[in-house]
């Protein structure tokens, strides 16, 4: 049975903390916002782990009333939450957010957004690269579990073939939004002229004159930065 808690009403019973507190399932409530459930361990079966960063880091949370909590977070990526604590002894709270909250990690900002890639309804949560007037540029974090190919493993002289472990494949991309519609960015540049959101013959200039990596983040930035300028 899922339990809900109501963050904000007891955050904002401590205004003047500004931090996350304990929560107890005692204090069992709803929330619009954010809803905080118990923490389950994890399949250590799965090599690797589910995590952008797997090491708690330094955070907070903004509400749309503009009161921020801090906490040590980090972003569960394969189940979409995060995973929160007060200090490094406390326990772990896993918490969903709606589209009103955003989550600061090491001074990067998350929001829950909900878009359409290929006539497909999405909801996930994105990392804000670059705002512009014209373009929006975000990183989806995502991670998959990859099974073994079995066909491919041989066993051994002794007759015995150790079972091979699943692991946790990362799948993750970048986004555009751009004139109301959402582009999963390709990691080729034939690809990327074929989505048609840059002028092809600018995009050839550009690309010829700067080393532009579809795969790095600061290279799409100065590539959102250069369109959006003219």
């Amino acid at each position: 049975m899922k339990l809900y808690i109501s963050v904000i009403t007891l955050l904002l019973a401590l205004v003047g903390h500004s931090q996350i507190i304990d929560l107890s399932e005692d204090q069992l409530l709803r929330s619009g916002n954010v809803f905080l459930k118990k923490f389950n361990t994890t399949n250590t079966e799965v090599k690797g782990n589910r995590f952008l960063e797997e090491k708690f880091q330094r955070g907070s949370i903004l509400f749309s009333n503009d009161k921020k909590y801090d906490a040590l977070i980090r972003l569960d990526i394969a189940n979409q939450k995060f995973e929160i604590k007060k200090d490094l002894n406390a326990k772990i709270s896993s918490i969903e957010i709606d589209n009103s909250v955003t989550v600061t990690i090491n001074n990067e900002n998350f929001k829950n957004h909900s878009f359409n890639i290929n006539n497909t309804n999405t909801i996930g949560i994105l990392k804000e690269c670059l705002i512009t007037e014209n373009y929006k540029l975000y990183y989806y974090p995502q991670k998959v579990i990859e099974m073994p190919n079995n066909d491919g493993i041989s066993a051994p002289p002794t007759g015995y073939t150790k079972t091979p472990q699943p692991k946790w494949k990362d799948t993750s991309s970048y986004l555009i939004f751009y004139n109301g519609k959402t582009y999963r960015l390709p990691n080729s540049h034939k690809k990327m002229m074929e989505l048609s959101i840059f002028d092809e013959k600018l995009y050839k200039k550009y690309r010829k004159a700067n080393k532009l990596n579809l795969k790095k983040e600061e290279s799409l930035k100065k590539l959102v930065s250069y369109f959006n300028s003219l």
